[in-house]
């Protein structure tokens, strides 16, 4: 952060800040490298998680300026290595791993901590860099309370806004992976789901019963569903969002009626599997090719995939129309109803809850 500070020879009081032992270096680095790694991660996760076209450019332009602080640092370790600062009122001392410099009190105009986190001592015709970065963080803020803030506000503002920043960001990453990897919200657009769903639905999808998917990111082929972590296997009845086949960037809320291995097909105005009639207690309309022209789907549902139908039949785009879905495409289990616009307005609420 930057910082301008004033020497003071009447209130300065003799301290010395060593360099980091190597064995302190040794994780000082380790936490840099895990920092650059996340830093790394969170820019490829941002950009497949938020549809920003800049967020590659804005955390390679982060991931930049945090390896030019980390050369900074190496550069400065070897020339510090085993070096000290000693600070009284004589002036200040800077130990290099093989040189001294000696800086008298009357000829320091002032000092600065820069963006580097290095602590910069200017005369009127030189300047001298110490890094206050490779010092402990106890020893880095005695080496700072040595000095007087030239502007307490500014820092003080620079402190809250970085603060903000720090919070703001890491709260954000947070919230992408919890909307990544456990509960996302939803709003529903078409009747497709009628009357079970309906326009100006607002839900929450949870990924944990059917296991969360890490996303495609740079360098991957597919995105990878975590199947491991998942509590049980798809169901028929489940409602689940997924991105069908045909899409890139839409997702679709259909409803599971076949598994993997079931015997599905559609007769007089309804959808059997195995044998069997599906529960049409739900169904908006009869179940028919109606619309689709010569696709159908009737038979043996392949391993890895299921099949899926809208509710609203009639006004339904599923796997009458892009075939069999595979499970790697879904996306989460529809959990929860919490809002519809129009009804709250009514103070209706009996439709809010549990999805089923």
């Amino acid at each position: 952060m930057l910082q301008f500070l004033r020497f003071d020879a009447a209130a300065v009081e003799r301290s010395e800040f060593h360099i980091l032992s190597r064995n302190e270096i040794v994780k000082y680095a380790t936490r840099m490298f895990l920092y650059l790694i996340l830093l790394i991660y969170s820019t490829l996760f941002l950009a497949v998680a938020i549809p920003f076209q800049y967020t590659y450019f804005i955390g390679g332009f982060v991931i930049v300026l945090f390896l030019i602080r980390i050369t900074d640092h190496i550069v400065k370790y070897v020339r510090f290595r085993g070096g000290r600062l000693v600070v009284d009122k004589e002036g200040i001392e800077v130990y290099y791993a093989e040189d001294i410099k000696k800086i008298p009190a009357n000829a320091i105009t002032y000092l600065e901590i820069n963006l580097l986190g290095n602590l910069v001592i200017r005369e009127k015709n030189d300047k001298t860099a110490f890094p206050l970065s490779l010092v402990g963080s106890e020893d880095r803020q005695k080496t700072i309370s040595l000095f007087q803030d030239m502007a307490p506000r500014r820092t003080m503002l620079f402190r809250k806004i970085w603060d903000f920043i720090d919070a703001v960001f890491v709260a954000f990453i947070l919230a992408m992976h919890i909307r990544q990897f456990i509960v996302q919200a939803y709003f529903i657009p078409t009747g497709s789901m009628e009357d079970t769903l309906q326009i100006g639905d607002h839900l929450l999808v949870e990924k944990i019963t059917l296991g969360p998917s890490i996303p495609q990111m740079l360098g991957m082929n597919h995105k990878i569903h975590l199947n491991c972590l998942a509590i049980r296997d798809i169901q028929r009845g489940d409602i689940v969002i997924f991105r069908p086949p045909h899409e890139r960037e839409k997702d679709f809320i259909k409803r599971c009626i076949a598994i993997s291995g079931d015997e599905f097909s559609i007769r007089d105005g309804f959808a059997y599997v195995n044998g069997k009639k599906v529960d049409d207690s739900y169904v908006k309309g009869i179940t028919s090719y109606s619309g689709f022209g010569d696709k159908k789907i009737e038979g043996k549902v392949p391993d890895g995939h299921i099949l899926v139908l809208g509710d609203n039949r009639e006004n339904s785009y599923d796997s009458r129309g892009f075939g069999y879905l595979p499970i790697k495409r879904i996306k989460g289990k529809a959990f929860v109803l919490y809002w519809n616009t129009k009804q709250i307005v009514n103070f209706d609420f009996s439709r809010f809850g549990l999805i089923r």
